[in-house]
């Protein structure tokens, strides 16, 4: 337990401490718009299904994997959310993990199975992949301070859950953790219409 704990806080170091990129900047009133939330001129943003959603990490998992999702979320804000509410998000994490110990772990159980029947005897590298993904997308940078927020909600209503609710409650929860992601994704996307609109006008100077 304390070699995962320790490898999920590298990896949010590692993750969170990514020097800002460069922006671009225009003094004129013609200025390029930039990426938002100091992102990347060149982010990775998921594609997008028919129906419009974001296929994230999240997309078309089983109840049982969004319950260990919303555990890793939780885990990435108790590691990550470093503001002036960093203690009681810890405090809060920590009663999460013992009032909810008993479903978490049915959750892990049953997400391991389904690994195994799904892969076979490489089910642990395949599971262990992915769920450094999962990390990876509940650490990225542009979207913690409103994940952060919505991260202390959670767990603050999760103290109002009794275990057999837990898998309910987390169906509910994961989309909203994962929301402020998407809104930046969209924000992204955004961006990246207003900029082609601006080169395109550049190129007809």
């Amino acid at each position: 337990m304390k070699t995962k704990f320790w490898s999920a806080l590298a990896l949010i170091a590692s993750v969170c401490a990514v020097p800002a990129h460069a922006q671009y900047s225009y003094a004129n009133e013609d200025a390029r718009p930039l990426p938002p939330a100091g992102s990347a001129p060149n982010q990775l943003v998921p594609a997008r299904a028919g129906d419009g959603h974001y296929m994230t990490v999240n997309d078309g998992i089983s109840r049982d994997q969004a319950a260990w999702h919303v555990r890793a979320a939780l885990n990435v804000a108790a590691l990550g959310c470093r503001d002036e509410a960093e203690r009681e998000t810890v405090a809060a994490y920590n009663a999460l993990l013992s009032r909810h110990k008993g479903p978490l772990a049915a959750a892990d159980t049953a997400v391991k199975a389904q690994y195994r029947v799904r892969y076979g005897a490489g089910w642990d590298s395949r599971h262990d992949r992915d769920m450094t993904r999962v990390y990876n997308f509940f650490a990225q940078p542009p979207a913690q301070t409103s994940f952060c927020r919505v991260a202390r909600d959670v767990l603050a209503e999760a103290r109002q859950v009794s275990p057999d609710q837990f898998a309910a409650f987390a169906a509910d929860a994961l989309p909203r953790l994962e929301a402020p992601f998407t809104d930046f994704y969209r924000n992204y996307d955004a961006w990246k219409v207003a900029d082609r609109a601006w080169q395109g006008r550049l190129a007809r100077r």
